[in-house]
């Protein structure tokens, strides 16, 4: 991981350059050979936590001066990268999280598309080093990957929505359809985690398991089905607005409404630090799994620190209601 190394070769990530909606759609072919045990590097939840901030650290999480107010109000404020430096609570609670978990390094802050793509690449990264050392606990050939192209058919590519690439095409060549169906069917997630099928010779390492004429419609079975599983898709936001909460609670629905089979592990990311903003999302059932804070212990310990009753309710509520964790807990939750 970039900016921090954790004592051994890491194994890469896998960047996925998704289909435009206007080429062919085809089924993914892999060969099917036999796999050997996956043994990725060894890891500690601390570590790999480390790591992160130490990457997010160089571009991401930074501070930058700003102006606020008008007139004779009108003051300079530093303001970490994911703080709105409008809003005093943000303002505080944020600058005292960064701060605590990265210092205080000064460097103009990027754009928005560029900071998700990197905050991205990062909880990747994160995710590729955590939750492979867990094979132990969850065997098998996995994958972790951050999703670069946006298109309507990303999620066609995987064996529980491979029919949403025939809609695709179908909707290409007739656009009244298109314009009756609108993007109910569109998903495109940040970062995923994909298992492959298993060869018939895996599946019975351990004794004749399987029978002729028996299993002939399973995807976890090579010889039945060429495509990846779907594991878990996770949304990256690295701020929070209203927009984004609700943009991230449609694709998790459209992720429920199109799955033909197992749905997968759906959850969210962020490092926004106002509790009413995480709060649009952490609240309420049915869409998503889980809100994942980048730091939640640290995020308590500011709001414990600082004099924001209201946040600190609020922030009780969705920890007490188990609908916020931190993201040490992913890993292990993603391997249930």
């Amino acid at each position: 991981m970039s900016g921090s190394s954790l004592g051994a070769k890491q194994r890469p990530i896998a960047k996925l350059e998704m289909p435009s909606p206007h080429q062919s759609l085809k089924p993914l072919r892999r060969e099917s050979k036999k796999l050997l045990p996956q043994r990725p590097m060894p890891a500690t939840l601390d570590s790999a936590r480390k790591a992160l901030f130490a990457g997010l650290a160089e571009k991401v999480l930074t501070f930058a001066p700003y102006q606020v107010g008008k007139g004779k109000n009108k003051k300079s404020v530093i303001a970490a990268s994911n703080a709105d430096y409008g809003n005093r609570a943000s303002l505080e609670i944020s600058n005292a999280v960064v701060e605590s978990i990265v210092g205080k390094k000064q460097a103009p802050k990027l754009a928005g598309q560029t900071l998700g793509d990197l905050f991205e690449r990062q909880i990747a990264d994160y995710l590729n080093t955590a939750f492979l050392s867990l094979s132990h606990l969850r065997p098998g050939n996995w994958e972790v990957a951050q999703v670069t192209t946006r298109s309507e058919s990303a999620i066609s590519i995987y064996e529980q929505y491979s029919h949403l690439g025939d809609l695709a095409n179908f909707c290409i060549q007739h656009k009244e359809l298109a314009a009756s169906l609108g993007n109910d069917y569109t998903i495109s997630p940040d970062v995923i985690i994909t298992r492959a099928p298993e060869p018939d010779e895996r599946i019975n390492q351990a004794g004749e398991y399987l029978a002729p004429g028996l299993a002939q419609r399973t995807p976890l079975r090579a010889e039945v089905n060429s495509r990846q599983i779907l594991h878990a898709c996770i949304s990256c936001k690295f701020t929070l607005r209203s927009d984004r909460s609700q943009n991230a609670r449609s694709e998790a629905l459209n992720l429920i409404r199109n799955r033909k089979g197992r749905t997968p592990h759906i959850v969210i990311v962020t490092a926004e630090c106002l509790p009413s903003r995480l709060a649009s999302l952490a609240l309420g059932t049915g869409d998503i799994d889980c809100l994942y804070h980048l730091a939640l212990p640290e995020l308590i310990e500011a709001i414990d620190r600082l004099d924001f009753p209201d946040s600190k309710e609020m922030l009780e509520t969705m920890i007490t209601g188990h609908r916020i964790r931190d993201i040490s807990d992913l890993p292990l939750d993603l391997a249930v």
